[in-house]
């Protein structure tokens, strides 16, 4: 036996690269489409090659050179038998490579549009297992996708029964997403089977909708119950004034059922002619007779309406009321009106109570300056003349006495012009406050009050200008700073006066080096009469901090302090920028 190197031995050789050129390239195939295509075409070219190939190569390699023509025709067969496979697998792997190309440009265009949908969108096996979901549920749930790929269903749809969802059947079912912290939204859950051409389901889609519509009744549900619970009565009319809805209010106000009151014209239910009049008349509003279109004019021009008026109910009684009228916009289009009624009849009572203790305080103030002080100045006069003409008679300890008359004749006086002075401070002055410079204020007060050349007094920042009643400003200041200068102890005093604005409001405090307050005392030194020393030792009437208090709270503001044992004490109080 001998092994000669022919052209059949050549083209084996040949043959064999054509082999593994096939089967690299029939490799690339099955990897990149995973052995789900052409599984059948894969097998059989490459069992078809291996036969036909290896016959080819056996005969070549080893042949006897009495059967060489045979060989060659043998080997002519092979060659063409495997050259026809081999060209086959190429043109398989060819078409598969052109469809693997169009089905990863289909796979991109789908995963494009699923994460650009603005609904939920969840793709699982037939076991519920999730395959896929898009971006729009990753967010609303806080997860991501590597978080919820691979994890059951119910991991989204909590507190949910899912199992009636395994089947091929297309459904839409109401159910709750629920968040990584705890937070849930209704959905409408559609689920759509993913069947093959036997009908076989190999998985799910599933697409949520936020319930828009159990969102709509939630709401309406809550301000219905707003509404119906409402102390105001509350009325809804279209563009012509024409009422539409109501509350339970308008009945428990007016005395009108509902049925009444629908489809009724608003102003001539509720208004009285005159009233009506009244308004047109107060607005300078040009109408030719009154209408709906009186109350509506300043609301479509932005401008809602809260006014006090009178209103009329349904057996014809008046009663004062605060209205509120408002316009019902959609999308910058007026399609009606809504008015909140206030009854202030309790209020007006008050308002008129109040009116008349004012009127009752003024006329008390006016019996203790003329009915008190005049006797009171009688008795100091004719002490004084009494211990003027008897002097010499009398010895040391009488002259104590009358002194001790005297002083408390002054005290008396004082104490009288404190309670004048308080009840001045509450009183309305109708006139508009000018500013008035804070700084010179103190600096009047300082002149009349401080001591020089005992204390010194620090305007530590700048002084704003406020609009407030110049005779208010110089109590408030006076009243702090004298009680600075009276109570101080130290051998040179000093008072400090800083402020800053915040939150629409001037701070001010006002801080001296005296011998400082018990905290126990905080609250009590703002109540009238109330003073922390002997009125011997001290004399006070108790009556300068209240009526700092009352002045500064009359203006919406506030006063407090602070304060060391014999280090000092800091007022603070607080007056509106505005």
């Amino acid at each position: 036996m001998e092994l000669i190197l022919t052209t059949s031995n050549i083209v084996s050789a040949l043959s064999l690269i054509i082999l593994f050129m096939s089967l690299w390239l029939m490799m690339k195939i099955y990897k990149n489409m995973n052995g789900r295509l052409y599984g059948g075409i894969w097998w059989s070219s490459f069992l078809l090659l291996l036969i036909f190939t290896f016959s080819e190569g056996a005969l070549a390699y080893y042949v006897w050179v009495d059967r060489l023509a045979l060989v060659q025709n043998e080997v002519g067969a092979a060659m063409l038998c495997s050259a026809i496979f081999t060209l086959v697998v190429i043109y398989a792997g060819l078409r598969t490579t052109k469809d693997l190309k169009q089905i990863n440009i289909s796979k991109h265009y789908l995963d494009k549009i699923m994460h650009s949908m603005g609904s939920y969108l969840v793709v699982t096996d037939p076991k519920l297992k999730i395959q896929k979901v898009n971006k729009a549920i990753c967010q609303e749930l806080g997860m991501s996708q590597k978080e919820l790929i691979g994890q059951h269903l119910n991991c989204i749809f909590r507190d949910n029964d899912l199992s009636d969802l395994a089947d091929n059947h297309s459904e839409q079912t109401e159910v709750f997403i629920e968040s990584k912290n705890g937070d849930k939204i209704s959905v409408l859950l559609s689920k759509e089977p993913i069947c093959n051409e036997r009908e076989e389901v190999y998985g799910f889609v599933f697409q949520a909708f936020i319930n828009h519509q159990k969102e709509i009744q939630h709401l309406y549900s809550f301000f219905r119950s707003i509404l119906n619970n409402s102390n105001f009565a509350i009325v809804a009319t279209d563009t012509f004034g024409v009422i539409t809805g109501m509350n339970p209010a308008v009945e428990r106000y007016f005395g009108y059922k509902e049925e009444e009151v629908l489809n009724q014209i608003s102003p001539n239910l509720f208004h009285s002619d005159e009233c009506i009049e009244e308004f047109i008349s107060e607005n300078n509003i040009d109408y030719p007779e009154p209408n709906f279109s009186v109350f509506t004019e300043m609301v479509d021009n932005g401008q809602p309406i809260s006014k006090e008026m009178i209103m009329r109910k349904r057996d014809g009684t008046l009663f004062p009321a605060l209205i509120t009228v408002n316009a019902i916009k959609n999308q910058g289009e007026t399609t009606g009106y809504f008015e909140i009624i206030a009854d202030i009849s309790e209020k007006r009572e008050a308002e008129e109570a109040l009116k008349k203790a004012n009127a009752e305080l003024k006329d008390f103030a006016h019996i203790v300056s003329h009915d008190l002080k005049a006797p009171l100045r009688a008795i100091g006069t004719l002490a004084s003349w009494l211990r003027d003409d008897y002097a010499e008679q009398l010895d040391s300890e009488g002259q104590e006495q009358f002194n001790l008359l005297m002083g408390r004749v002054t005290r008396m006086e004082g104490l009288i012009n404190g309670i004048l002075e308080y009840s001045k401070v509450g009183r309305k002055n109708n006139e508009a406050a000018e500013s008035e410079d804070i700084k010179e204020i103190i600096a009047e007060v300082a002149d009349a009050i401080v001591p020089q050349d005992k204390i010194d007094l620090v305007l530590e920042t700048s002084m704003p200008s406020i609009a407030i009643d110049r005779t208010r400003a110089q109590q408030i200041f006076q009243n702090i700073i004298s009680n600075a200068v009276k109570y101080m102890d130290k051998e040179k005093g000093e008072i400090k006066i800083a402020c800053h604005k915040e939150n629409g409001f001037w701070t001010f405090s006002v801080a001296d080096n005296g011998p400082g307050i018990e905290k126990q005392y905080f609250d009590k030194i703002f109540q009238i009469f109330q003073t922390l020393k002997p009125r011997d030792e001290y004399e006070s009437t108790g009556v300068g901090l209240a009526i700092v208090k009352k002045s500064v709270e009359l203006y919406g503001g506030e006063v407090w302090l602070d304060s060391d044992i014999d280090l000092g004490t800091t007022f603070y109080f607080t007056l509106p920028e505005n």
